[in-house]
């Protein structure tokens, strides 16, 4: 087995468990004593499986806790009782006990109830070495749910970085960037740093297009993409934006820096051609428009992509091949 695992109980419970659980020694574990001081070390730590004395009232509101929170809702809580029942319980009302309480503690948020008390047994032996087994299989099926949703997230994690990757350029998509934006306009309101961006427009690339076909667009788009990725500092973040438009956002830069900026990535494009195969270099231009966030920008950062596409429109009509701010 391998998982992590914290026990909450005095000490004799813990010592049983060690004793009853093969393997459980070998985990990774922590050992406390009180609901009180698991709930310290659950603010640092996330254990994949928790087994919880039952006797310890404070416990059942421990596991309730848990799984309200987000990042501990997937661990599986186990609530293990190993209290004896009068000698004068029957058969029936101990039955009726374990039947209300598992069924208090799978509402608490509980995985499991166990209750196994000794004095339903003859064979102390018996009752040790069941309770032993039932408790490593449900050791075993913590582990299997574990391992499945380690696979699930895994798979959700493939699946949304490719939602939000260009399959072209490899570049961050447009969908990534109704992401960024808000979290990097969020972020520079707070940490009170300026926050500026760019649209880059590849220029009269229409005509490369219907002249050498889309394929030969589509590689130009891909080396662009490169020029860009390869070239960027790392306050600096490049998306595609559409067609032949891409995004820099540029974190703790003002207008004037990222004129600047805007200027340099003009003449990585500028100053190389692009060599598409041995027969076919093409020299390429952009056009940039730049914008910095204000203070009167929506928390989107719409406002500022418009003043920066406005400003792309205005080197656009300026003759191409220039960076316009404001």
């Amino acid at each position: 087995m391998n998982a992590s695992v914290l026990i909450v109980g005095d000490w004799e419970f813990s010592k049983y468990l060690c004793q009853q659980i093969r393997g459980l020694s070998a985990m990774a574990q922590w050992q406390v004593e009180t609901a009180h001081e698991a709930a310290r070390l659950l603010e640092s730590e996330i254990p994949e499986i928790l087994l919880l004395q039952a006797s310890q009232n404070e416990n059942w509101e421990l596991c309730h806790t848990l799984k309200q929170h987000r990042h501990l809702m997937w661990s599986y809580c186990i609530l293990l009782d190993k209290q004896p029942c009068s000698s004068a319980t029957d058969a029936s009302e101990a039955l009726l006990r374990q039947n209300r309480l598992t069924t208090t503690a799978l509402e608490t948020g509980a995985d499991a109830y166990l209750w196994v008390p000794e004095a339903l047994l003859d064979d102390p032996q018996a009752v040790a070495d069941y309770l032993g087994r039932l408790i490593q299989a449900h050791i075993r099926t913590a582990m299997r749910r574990i391992n499945t949703c380690k696979e699930l997230s895994q798979a959700n994690d493939l699946l949304s970085s490719i939602a939000l990757i260009d399959p072209l350029t490899q570049l961050a998509n447009r969908r990534a960037l109704d992401w960024e934006l808000p979290r990097q306009t969020e972020n520079a309101r707070t940490q009170h740093y300026e926050l500026s961006l760019l649209i880059l427009d590849i220029d009269y690339f229409k005509r490369v297009n219907d002249k050498y076909g889309h394929l030969v667009g589509d590689q130009v788009l891909r080396m662009c993409a490169e020029r860009l990725r390869h070239h960027m500092r790392f306050y600096e973040t490049p998306f595609r934006y559409g067609g032949e438009e891409f995004i820099v956002i540029l974190q703790n830069s003002s207008i004037r820096e990222a004129q600047k900026t805007g200027e340099r990535l003009r003449r990585l494009i500028n100053d190389t051609p692009f060599v598409v195969n041995n027969e076919l270099d093409l020299s390429l231009t952009v056009s940039i428009g730049v914008a910095t966030l204000e203070v009167s920008d929506d928390a989107r950062g719409i406002d500022m992509i418009a003043r920066a596409d406005a400003n792309l429109f205005r080197a656009k009509n300026n003759g191409r091949n220039q960076v316009i701010t404001s």
